[in-house]
């Protein structure tokens, strides 16, 4: 199955990861870490600010549904975008 920004409905996009050590417990392999990132729907962005993603490195992994062929240049390196299926976000 091909993901498309254009065409998926209500989906985060996870654009600024942020403090990446603060939020992770390493043994116990969870996490809650703020980011900054989009709620995309058909291809309309609506910013999200200060909003918190948290979950279980092992569920993450499990949840990866799709990764896309292309890398894409980023200010932090080069990664293709990785599709989850599901996250915890919170957020105003």
């Amino acid at each position: 199955k091909e993901f498309s920004l254009q065409t998926a409905e209500n989906v985060i996009l996870i654009d600024d990861l942020q403090a990446l050590h603060a939020g992770v417990k390493a043994l116990q392999g969870s996490f809650s870490l703020p980011f900054d990132g989009w709620l995309v729907n058909n291809g309309e962005k609506i910013s999200i600010d200060s909003a918190t993603v948290a979950g279980d490195f092992l569920e993450l992994l499990k949840s990866i549904v799709y990764i896309e062929k292309e890398p894409e240049l980023t200010p932090g390196g080069v990664c293709p975008r990785i599709w989850v299926g599901e996250l915890s976000i919170t957020g105003d």
